[in-house]
Order: C-alpha cells, then structure tokens, then sequence
C-alpha cells in the first residue's frame, strides 16, 4: 500500500501541490483529476520518486524501475518503436524479442520498423504506453495518457490499462475515459 500523508510540495514561494492523505492498495487503479495547476504532475513525479516533497511523506512506493511513470509529455528514443520498447525489455532483464507482442497488445505492431521521429501523436503515445507495460512494473503512473489518441487508440489504450494487474494511478482534467477507477479530485493549488 502507498501511504501519502500531509504532502506538501513548493516550488519557491508557490505551493503546487496540498495533499492531506491518500491510500492506494497494490493493484488498485486510482484516476486523479482537477483542473490544470491542481497539482497532478507533481503528485505523480513524487509518487515515482522524482520530486522530494517540501513536507509530508509518501511510505510504500517501490523503487524506480518497480514504478514507472509516463509522462504528460512522453519521449521516446532514437530507433524504431519495436527498438524503443525491447531497449526497456533489455535495461529489465528480460528478453527483447518479447517487444513485439507488447507493440500488438497496444494495436501498433503495423509500426514495429518506423522510426520514432515519423509516428504521429497517437501512435507515439502508444508506444510510449506499450514500452512501460512491458517491463510490467508494480505501480504505472500515466500522466494524461489519453492526449492524440483517436477512438481506436483509446479502445486499445483503455483495455490495456483494464487488463493491467498492478497498480495504476492515471492523471487527467477531467475525462477517465469511463475506466473502472477509484477517483480522487484534487483541487487548484496555484
């Protein structure tokens, strides 16, 4: 269980994030949403352990690696998407040959051999999401992992995220997208 109590966190004289408790038990899928400036991204930076809290504590979070965060923004690496997905494979252990099963199960294996820089916001959003499901961590952190998908891809992306057995917190404004999560709102901070 994550354990976050009387969570702080300022960036110089501005708070950007007041949290006073939340649980979430191991494989619960939690939706955290508010307004933009509500403090999403920095709760889930602290809940994958790259941002210190200014006060308050966060207990029972695995280790990096254990946890994975996809950012707002995600990035992917130089290479093909099938390259992008077995280099995460390959950094935990297991086999890259796996990477193109993990590209099907996202509905992006027709893009296995395109370069990074050629696919469209949907597509990279995809693999972005394919990359950190492969290396199945205990907590998935997705940080408006909805942003360029079309119907399709939100079909796609939506039945991973149900089918995922770990534990997912997902930040949004506003649309879960009608998945089955316990949701919490958090309100403006700035």
């Amino acid at each position: 269980m994550i354990r976050v109590r009387d969570l702080i966190v300022r960036f110089d004289s501005v708070t950007a994030l007041t949290m006073p408790a939340l649980d979430i038990d191991q494989g619960e899928h939690v939706g955290i949403h508010g307004p933009n400036g509500s403090g999403k991204t920095t709760l889930m930076r602290v809940l994958a352990g790259l941002q210190e809290p200014s006060q308050g504590s966060v207990l029972g979070a695995p280790p990096p690696g254990r946890t994975v965060l996809v950012h707002q923004r995600p990035y992917l690496l130089r290479g093909t998407a099938a390259e992008n997905v077995a280099y995460a494979l390959k950094l935990h252990g297991r086999s890259p040959a796996e990477a193109g099963s993990w590209l099907e199960r996202l509905g992006v294996s027709h893009i296995a051999d395109r370069r990074a820089n050629a696919l469209s916001g949907g597509e990279h959003r995809r693999v972005v999401i394919a990359r950190a499901l492969a290396v199945e961590p205990e907590v998935l952190l997705l940080d408006e992992p909805f942003v360029a998908l079309d119907e399709e891809g939100l079909e796609t992306v939506n039945a991973a995220i149900a089918a995922f057995e770990g534990t997912i917190v997902i930040a949004a404004p506003d649309d879960l997208h009608d998945l089955d999560l316990r949701t919490v709102e958090l309100q403006g901070s700035w």
